[in-house]
């Protein structure tokens, strides 16, 4: 029986692979998604910056929280961007200008310049609304 799942799938990755040799979109696609995924990685390490992006602690405990803190400070920058896209489109919208489903697909939530790494943050509450916009503005 173990071989016969084993035959299946080298068949199901033969058939994977002469598909996308064949298909110039499939493989575009595949393209793609492995930049994004290289986008995000790219992200995290340089989120990442202390001991050169490498867990030195050998406790396990340590590196899984850190490695779960380095996935929400990658997420909080990838919800962060993926708002202000938001606002830029509405801001867009409500003057007039209107982007095709196409050109915004081509927007990434992972830009990073004006994220500062080793700065320090205040997260205590604004106290007035328009404050509040000009730092998201």
């Amino acid at each position: 029986m173990a071989k016969a799942w084993l035959h299946l799938g080298q068949l199901v990755r033969t058939i994977y692979l002469l598909r996308y040799f064949h298909d110039p979109n499939m493989r575009q696609q595949v393209r793609t998604q492995l930049n994004r995924g290289e986008a995000r990685q790219d992200l995290a390490q340089w989120l990442f910056f202390a001991d050169q992006g490498m867990f030195r602690s050998g406790d396990y405990y340590q590196i899984m929280n850190r490695a779960s803190c380095l996935s929400v400070l990658s997420n909080a920058v990838f919800v962060y961007n993926t708002l202000r896209i938001g606002r830029v489109l509405e801001r867009a919208k409500a003057q007039g200008q209107e982007f095709s489903p196409e050109a915004i697909a081509h927007v990434s939530p992972l830009a990073r310049r004006h994220v500062i790494v080793n700065g320090t943050y205040d997260f205590s509450p604004v106290q007035n609304r328009h404050a509040e916009e000009e730092l998201c503005a």
